[in-house]
């Protein structure tokens, strides 16, 4: 949510929230969409190329030999699992919001904000599932708000997934963690927008959550 680049735009002016004008996906400089390749027809392309069945096999996983099989009566193709909020310094541990691939697990997510502890470290850890087909650069697009006025908004491209039975998993920032912003100026409640787009701009999901930061947990 806050990294060195991310709290200096929310200590910048903020501009008036425009719901999903503020979801909307930019491109990103030099990068250009493959084409679009269905499962079956990756499953069987140059099928006596070694390198390329081990890629297949990487990216594909247990679906590369038809080993996986998606629920036919749901027709989404992302599916997120849980949101888990990573602070190392937590006296409670990790905060987890669980069951999200129900409308009352995202229902629950949107109305009980989280807290933040100023100054605090943690980054944060999304899971999801993929199924029916792959999904080629698939995009983590959120916007932060405060008292109606955007300050924020990050697009972070998380890569191409192949149908598995276990959820795939990304931590945003990937290698390092965020700080909490701090002073009394930053103290409040905050509410964000979120989205998983791909190259083809579907949009998978769409899900609202809240934050406040205080002095302490």
């Amino acid at each position: 949510l806050f990294g060195t680049a991310r709290k200096a735009a929310l200590r910048r002016a903020p501009s008036p929230m425009a719901d999903d004008a503020d979801l909307a996906v930019s491109d990103s400089a030099g990068y250009k969409a493959p084409d679009k390749v269905g499962l079956g027809d990756l499953v069987n392309k140059d099928a006596e190329d070694d390198s390329l069945r081990r890629y297949k096999e990487q990216l594909l996983g247990a679906a590369a030999s038809g080993q996986v099989q998606s629920d036919s009566s749901d027709p989404r193709k992302v599916i997120l699992v849980e949101v888990r909020i990573i602070c190392p310094d937590r006296p409670g541990g990790d905060i987890v919001y669980g069951n999200l691939d129900t409308d009352k697990g995202l229902a629950y997510l949107k109305e009980n904000p989280f807290v933040l502890k100023e100054g605090c470290r943690y980054k944060t850890k999304i899971s999801f599932r993929v199924q029916h087909d792959i999904v080629s650069g698939l995009q983590y697009v959120y916007s932060v708000s405060r008292m109606g006025m955007t300050g924020l908004r990050q697009q972070e491209m998380l890569g191409s997934y192949g149908p598995q039975a276990d959820p795939h998993a990304c931590e945003i920032p990937r290698r390092t963690f965020d700080e909490a912003p701090s002073g009394m100026m930053m103290r409040g409640k905050y509410t964000a927008k979120a989205l998983f787009t791909d190259d083809d701009k579907v949009e998978h999901i769409k899900f609202d959550y809240k934050f406040e930061i205080k002095k302490d947990w």
